[in-house]
C-alpha cells in the first residue's frame, strides 16, 4: 500500500517509454455497450490550498460508466483525454450516450484507486462491470492520486503520503498510524462523491442517470491505499453490500474490531503474501461474515490496473499482463454479481484457475 511515489503515466514518461503501436484493450463480457461521462464536483465544505489562491476548495473527479444505448452517431471514448502518455490506448466505452432502457435499475461500484494511480486505469475492470448492468464510479482523489483537471490544472500526489523506506516491512502499528490522514481524507472524498451521485439519481440535469442507480446496495473496490481507504468507507456505511480489495487492507480498528459484517474478499499477490500474511489475518480472524482471501500466483502490485498491459516491458511481474488482466477481470465481475446480483459462485467458478489460491473463511 502506497508503493506508488509517482504516477505510474510520469514514470512510463520520465523513462522514456513510449507506445509505438496502438493498444486495444480486451472486449467487455456483458451484454450491454458501455457509455461514460466525467464530473467535477467541488466540495465547498473542505478547503484545500494546492493552488496559489488559498480559498480553493476541495475539488473531486468522478468518471461513470455504464450500460448504454448506442447507435450509428456514438462517439468512442478516449482512454484518458489530457494526458499524452495513454493517446494510444484504445477502450471500449463511448462519450455520454443514453443509459440502456433494458436496464431498469443498477447497483452502484465505487472505486477507490492507489495512491499515484489515475482512476481510468481500472477501465478493463470497470467496462466489464458496467457491461454486465452496473454502473461504476471510479475517483480521483486530490493529493492522494495523480489528478488532471478539465482546465489543464495537474495535481501531484503529496510526498506527504510516501511511505518512508522499510515501513512496509513492519511493524504494522506504524503503517496504520501512518495512513490515518490519507484515508479520512480519501473516505470523505468518497462519502461526497457519493452524496453528488445520489442527487443524480434524483434529478440528473442530463436525466441519463434519474431514477435508474441502486443506492442502498453498492458495491467497493478498493487498491492499495485505496483498499484501505474502501475498507473504512465500508465500516462506516450499511449501504455498502460488498466490499473487494486488492493489497490494500482496512484501518487497524477495522480489522481488529471487526467492524465490516459483511462478505468480503481480500486479493494478494503471492510476492506480497510473506510480509502481509499476519495483517490479513489480523482481518480474517476478527470477521464477522465470509471472507474470501484468494492469493495471486505471479501477480504483481499493479496487475489489476491497465498498466502492465499497455506497457508490458515496464513490469517485471511473472504472469503475463493480458492473462492478468483477464483473470483480475474474471474476479472482480464474478464478486460483484454473486454479492450484489446473487448469481454465480466464485469459488466455484474460479476452481479451475491455476495462477488462483482461494480460501474461503466462513462465518
Amino acid at each position: 500500500m502506497g508503493k506508488l511515489i509517482i504516477s505510474l503515466a510520469m514514470l512510463m514518461s520520465l523513462l522514456g517509454y513510449t507506445q509505438a503501436d496502438t493498444v486495444y484493450l480486451s472486449p467487455p463480457s456483458g451484454p450491454y455497450p458501455v457509455g461514460t461521462v466525467t464530473y467535477e464536483w467541488t466540495d465547498l465544505s473542505r478547503e484545500l490550498s494546492y493552488t496559489s489562491h488559498p480559498g480553493d476548495k476541495r475539488t473531486i473527479i468522478a468518471q461513470l460508466w455504464y450500460p448504454a444505448a448506442i447507435d450509428s452517431t456514438s462517439i468512442r471514448a478516449p482512454y484518458s483525454p489530457l494526458s499524452a502518455d495513454y493517446k494510444k490506448v484504445k477502450g471500449n466505452s463511448y462519450l455520454r450516450p443514453p443509459f440502456n432502457n433494458r436496464v431498469n435499475y443498477s447497483n452502484l461500484i465505487i472505486f477507490s484507486p492507489g495512491r499515484g494511480t489515475e482512476r481510468f486505469m481500472y477501465t478493463t475492470l470497470i467496462e466489464d462491470l458496467a457491461s454486465q448492468g452496473f454502473v461504476v464510479a471510479s475517483i480521483d482523489m486530490p493529493l492522494i492520486g495523480y489528478t488532471l483537471y478539465g482546465d489543464g490544472f495537474v495535481l501531484k500526489p503529496s510526498s506527504e503520503f510516501r511511505t518512508p523506506s522499510g515501513m512496509m516491512g513492519g511493524p504494522y502499528e506504524k503503517v496504520d498510524a501512518f495512513f490515518e490522514k490519507p484515508t479520512e481524507m480519501g473516505v470523505k472524498d468518497l462519502e461526497f462523491v457519493y452524496d453528488q451521485i445520489i442527487k443524480l439519481n434524483k434529478a440528473d440535469p442530463n436525466n441519463r442517470f434519474t431514477g435508474k442507480i441502486n443506492m442502498e446496495e453498492i458495491g467497493i473496490f478498493g487498491h492499495s491505499l485505496g483498499g484501505r481507504i474502501a475498507g473504512r468507507f465500508t465500516a462506516n456505511n450499511s449501504f455498502v453490500k460488498a466490499y473487494i480489495s486488492m493489497e490494500g487492507i482496512p484501518p487497524r480498528d477495522v480489522r481488529y474490531e471487526g467492524k465490516i459484517t459483511i462478505p468480503t474478499a481480500m486479493l494478494c499477490s503471492s510476492g506480497t503474501l510473506p510480509y502481509a500474511v499476519d495483517n490479513y489475518n489480523s482481518y480474517i480472524d476478527n470477521r464477522k461474515n465470509t471472507v474470501y482471501f484468494i492469493v495471486m500466483g505471479d501477480f504483481g502490485h499493479n496487475s489489476v490496473t491497465d498498466n502492465p498491459f499497455i506497457y508490458p516491458d515496464s513490469f517485471n511481474y511473472k504472469i503475463d499482463p493480458e492473462i492478468g488482466l483477464n483473470i483480475s477481470k474474471e474476479i472482480v465481475t464474478r464478486y460483484f454479481k454473486e454479492q450484489l446480483k446473487e448469481t454465480g459462485n466464485l469459488e466455484e467458478d474460479l476452481k479451475d484457475v491455476k495462477q488462483l489460491v482461494i480460501t474461503k473463511f466462513d462465518e
